[in-house]
């Protein structure tokens, strides 16, 4: 083959290629609540969940009362797809990441204690877990977000599965009450990491200037998913974007 045939082929293979690039579509999905100022972005083959698939809330009109939980999307990135994946207590540590984008309107009580270890265990009970670090550890940790007065805590936490009931009734007992979705979904206010029983979980809390709302994100799955899936999770978290 001549030079000149050469560089026709190899400039065609490229052409061919970025065509197909350009057909594929979008490799992320972005995920937004224009009222409420907040987005975040999933790889565009994983599967969305709202608040009422999530929660069990059956369809159609709902009590008139007051709802704290202002948005709620389940994140599912099993290639079958299920509600039941969502931060399921009894199987956290699954093959496929998981978790949930959350907006809630903090109480009375809660603007009081929303301290920097109340936000980052808001959902799992992270201080609890890590008293013992044979079952839990903490992988990262930044507390120094501030975007604009928008505040609060991005960490990566590791844990045995087996341990979340015990470090649960820890918390429970050292007084940390739970909201009612905290209830409905976890119950939470260095050894083989890459152990079956392993959790690895990255989340991002979040608070206004006000402390009246706060914001949550987590992403999580087995150690070993979580460490083949890592820049995918990664760049979840890192798109949780909240405007003042």
């Amino acid at each position: 083959m001549s030079r000149r045939r050469s560089l026709r082929v190899v400039l065609a293979g490229a052409l061919a290629a970025s065509i197909a690039a350009s057909c594929a579509g979008p490799s992320h999905e972005y995920v937004r609540n224009t009222s409420l100022r907040t987005a975040f972005k999933v790889p565009a083959e994983w599967t969305l969940f709202d608040k009422q698939a999530v929660l069990g809330i059956p369809p159609g009109p709902q009590a008139s009362t007051p709802d704290p939980i202002k948005w709620l999307v389940g994140i599912d990135g099993d290639p079958a797809p299920t509600v039941a994946h969502i931060l399921d207590p009894s199987s956290l540590n699954t093959e496929h990441p998981h978790g949930i984008a959350l907006v809630q309107d903090l109480s009375f009580n809660d603007r009081d204690q929303a301290s920097f270890m109340a936000l980052r265990d808001y959902l799992f009970p992270v201080t609890a877990l890590i008293q013992d670090p044979n079952s839990a550890q903490v992988v990262a940790y930044d507390d120094r977000i501030d975007r604009d007065g928008i505040r609060g805590v991005h960490v990566v936490f590791q844990f045995r599965a087996s341990a979340l009931a015990s470090a649960q009734a820890a918390a429970a007992a050292a007084g940390t009450a739970a909201e009612d979705v905290q209830r409905a979904l976890l119950g939470g206010a260095g050894a083989a990491l890459l152990s079956p029983d392993y959790v690895t979980v990255d989340q991002m809390v979040l608070v206004d200037a006000e402390t009246s709302r706060v914001y949550y994100l987590a992403v999580l799955c087995s150690a070993e998913c979580f460490n083949r899936n890592r820049s995918d999770i990664e760049a979840i978290v890192d798109s949780w974007t909240v405007l003042p």
